[in-house]
């Protein structure tokens, strides 16, 4: 590859993590996800649209990666997010609450 074809990549998969990034509602800042952040429901919803679209499919063949992977790597991440808020809105897993329940009791 020579170095034009690099950088052509590297600008789209620049696209593709942004719009995962907005589609998880995180910052992104150098080369990696940031911290979480509030974002509204219509990026979010964009950035789902376009990672599904014909227009993301043919620019990440291009690229030589597939979009679909991409979109799927999204939602699992989405999920564990979601578990994540959830285990912390509800103090902890199971498991968690279960071992401190068992530490409280008198052995």
């Amino acid at each position: 590859m020579d170095g034009r074809t690099v950088g052509e990549r590297d600008l789209v998969l620049a696209i593709f993590r942004f719009a995962v990034c907005d589609y998880l509602g995180l910052s992104y800042g150098h080369d990696a996800a940031d911290r979480p952040r509030r974002i509204r429901g219509c990026f979010a919803t964009e950035a789902g649209s376009y990672l599904t679209s014909t227009r993301a499919t043919d620019l990440a063949d291009m690229a030589g990666f597939r979009a679909e992977l991409v979109w799927r790597q999204a939602g699992r991440c989405e999920g564990q997010q979601r578990r994540r808020r959830r285990r912390w809105m509800t103090g902890g897993s199971q498991h968690e609450r279960a071992d401190a329940v068992s530490r409280r009791q008198p052995g």
